[in-house]
């Protein structure tokens, strides 16, 4: 396999992952809305209305309402969450709560081997874009995390107007580089990444995260087996 010249990186699962369940979350935030839940029921009724879920996308959605698109598809997949442990209304406000939440960098956090990883491909004269079955919040979340300034862009469906295993987003980051498929290599954590990756024609290195997006909740001594792989020197094979 030619050695890259850019790396597409996911984001959820690759660089960065939650502090916690999201059904820890989701109980937090409905106690301040009134609502005593259990966390583990939630955690089970937000995988199964997130698998159930139609792509995180809006084509021919004006750049004017994406937000709109964003929080009303994240509001269907919160109810849903809520209905599946029996919760059929949401509290007033409890949908924008959780949104807002997601936004900012709390229940987030960055895997430890990725900052000096980004830091050596950059060094490497490795050209670095994140592309991401997210919205828009993850333009401004990633610089917050600390990692924006090793980006050279950051591509999400919401804006793409479609998600992997859809090509599509993975296409328009190498229209952003102006680099063909064979210069690049994607890096991610799902099924997703692979069959975006093979249907632009390029080559996919998976991690296998052991907690999948969550964070490990303690770390020492040496990067794990699940760091992120090291393309070498730029222009050896």
């Amino acid at each position: 396999m030619t050695r890259p010249r850019a790396l597409l990186l996911d984001a959820m699962g690759t660089l960065i992952g939650l502090k916690q369940p999201v059904g820890a979350i989701y109980a937090e935030a409905a106690a301040d809305h009134g609502l005593s839940l259990d966390a583990e029921p939630l955690e089970r009724a937000f995988l199964q209305a997130y698998r159930e879920a139609p792509p995180l996308a809006f084509p021919g959605t004006a750049t004017i309402h994406l937000e709109q698109a964003e929080r009303h598809w994240w509001q269907q997949r919160i109810a849903a969450t809520f209905a599946g442990v029996g919760v059929p209304q949401l509290p007033m406000g409890l949908a924008a709560n959780l949104f807002d939440r997601f936004a900012g960098p709390e229940p987030w956090g960055v895997y430890p081997e990725v900052p000096d990883a980004l830091a050596r491909w950059r060094d490497r004269g490795l050209r670095l874009v994140v592309v991401s079955n997210f919205d828009r919040r993850l333009h401004r979340l990633l610089q917050r995390l600390g990692l924006g300034e090793a980006l050279e862009a950051v591509v999400v469906s919401s804006e793409v107007g479609a998600a992997k295993p859809d090509p599509e987003p993975l296409l328009r980051a190498l229209d952003l580089l102006g680099l063909p498929a064979a210069a690049v290599w994607h890096i991610g954590d799902s099924d997703a990444d692979e069959a975006a990756a093979a249907a632009a024609g390029i080559p996919c290195l998976r991690l296998a995260r052991p907690g999948g997006v969550h964070l490990p909740l303690a770390v020492s001594g040496p990067a794990p087996a699940d760091a992120p792989p090291d393309p070498g020197p730029i222009g050896s094979s």
